[in-house]
């Protein structure tokens, strides 16, 4: 299987540069599918390099090249900005945690920091390797089919983990409190809340239906919960996707023919597919869940009480846990430690670099945002703004509604949000250089009748 890795990692040196970018998150699924979570392709020193991290440096491979040749790079300077302070931020307390726990601490840290900055760095390639309107459309698309593809799985999970059809991972079967996570493990409902809010702004009101039951079999009350906000902000936002608003119009004649397909169905499909949560509820499998988020959330408080400046390095959450009571709250016998994280990405932030970081973090999230609303605004590509606002929406959902999980590490849902947001820096350049091609061609037969008269 690992030849076969190799095998399509290559390809992503022939492919042009916005396919590649587009297939990254397919082939993180493939990795996830096929191999142990974590299982890499080679070592180099002390980090394992999988195949998604080895596709990312081919592509970085032929960024530097592009830049060194052309010497033109596109760019949202503000951005960048703002993301390279937060990396910076970061590294110094990562430097800041090797001198006060020692080298292993160190060590650690700095790896986890450099995954994140090779995770980051698709933000720029994503940016340059746009050349057109039609292959940034194109990316998009690719893009929403691979959350389809997503939302799929969980299905198929479903009406196959009882025959021993599964992929990727499904929790809970032996104990009857199943779980439908897929490839990408328990952040999946985050991951298809986008899918969701796209179908949403497209006015695909049965497509969202399907996003929304994959979300429900997750039974994660995170995920639901930044589900809800998420529908909130976009009832707030509704006027903005008026495809939405049409599709509404268009339903309205024959509500009462979905009233009576929506009860028929409910009571066909909706205990099978509430049943994870139910059963979950049911259980007392939230408050367990809710015990483990508190455990962790005093642990992070202990740690950034007494390292409010600078933290105790990037991700050095876990690698702490021992000096703050973490084996009277953890198994620490595992690799894991029960939690590899504060649950929760303000405290993950103050953990890893203190005050300053949580300020980085504001900024790198304010100027991501402006970004993804600059292309929500433009009213002359209702694909593109019907998308992007879309992209905003689950932003502001992530960033005040995902308040159980730690969202911005090396991870499937962080893959998209940079490629999202490269395409979004490209966008306006690719968009001027249209409309001026489009003039050009305008004026050239008014300029040959004008010859010929």
């Amino acid at each position: 299987m690992k030849t076969l890795m190799f095998f399509f990692v290559a390809l992503f040196v022939p492919i042009p540069g916005a396919y590649a970018v587009a297939l990254l998150p397919i082939l993180y699924l493939y990795q996830r599918t096929f191999l142990d979570p974590g299982t890499a392709l080679f070592t180099a020193g002390p980090m394992d390099v999988t195949a998604v991290d080895l596709a990312l440096l081919i592509l970085l491979g032929k960024f530097l090249f592009e830049i060194a040749s052309k010497r033109d790079i596109v760019a949202d300077g503000r951005l960048y900005a703002a993301l390279a302070i937060f990396l910076g931020v970061n590294f110094l307390a990562t430097l800041a945690a090797g001198v006060k726990f020692g080298e292993s601490h160190l060590l650690g840290c700095a790896t986890s920091w450099a995954r994140l900055v090779t995770d980051m760095m698709l933000l720029p390639i994503a940016a340059q390797a746009m050349k057109t309107v039609p292959q940034a459309r194109r990316c998009l698309w690719i893009l929403l089919g691979t959350l389809g593809a997503l939302a799929a799985i969980q299905f198929i999970n479903f009406f196959g983990a009882s025959h021993g059809l599964v992929i990727g991972e499904v929790q809970g079967m032996e104990r009857g409190e199943v779980r439908y996570f897929g490839p990408v493990g328990d952040a999946v409902g985050f991951i298809l809340l986008l899918g969701y809010l796209i179908a949403l702004c497209f006015g695909r009101l049965a497509w969202a239906g399907v996003f929304l039951g994959a979300i429900l079999l997750t039974a994660g009350l995170g995920a639901i919960f930044a589900t809800a906000v998420g529908s909130g902000f976009f009832l707030l936002l509704a006027r903005r996707a008026p495809a939405f608003g049409l599709a509404v119009r268009r339903c309205a004649w024959s509500l009462p023919i979905f009233c009576v397909v929506g009860i028929v169905a409910g009571v066909i499909f909706a205990r099978p597919v509430l049943g994870p949560l139910l059963d979950r509820v049911g259980s007392g499998g939230y408050a367990s869940s809710g015990s483990q988020r508190l455990d962790s959330a005093r642990a992070a408080g202990s740690m950034i009480l007494d390292n409010p400046l600078l933290g105790v390095g990037y991700m050095g959450y876990r690698r702490s846990l021992e000096r703050y009571g973490g084996e009277k709250l953890f198994d620490l016998s595992k690799h894991d430690g029960a939690t590899a994280n504060a649950n929760n990405q303000v405290l993950q932030t103050l953990t890893d670099s203190g005050l300053p970081g949580l300020v980085a973090f504001a900024g790198l999230m304010f100027f991501a945002g402006r970004s993804f609303l600059r292309i929500a605004a433009r009213q002359d590509e209702p694909f593109f703004s019907a998308f992007y606002l879309a992209a905003f929406i689950w932003l502001l959902a992530l960033v005040f509604g995902n308040l159980a999980a730690v969202w911005l590490l090396p991870s499937f849902g962080a893959l998209v949000l940079w490629i999202l947001l490269g395409v979004s820096v490209a966008l306006p350049r690719l968009l001027a250089e249209r409309s001026q091609e489009d003039a050009r061609e305008s004026s050239e037969p008014a300029e040959t009748e004008l010859a010929v008269a």
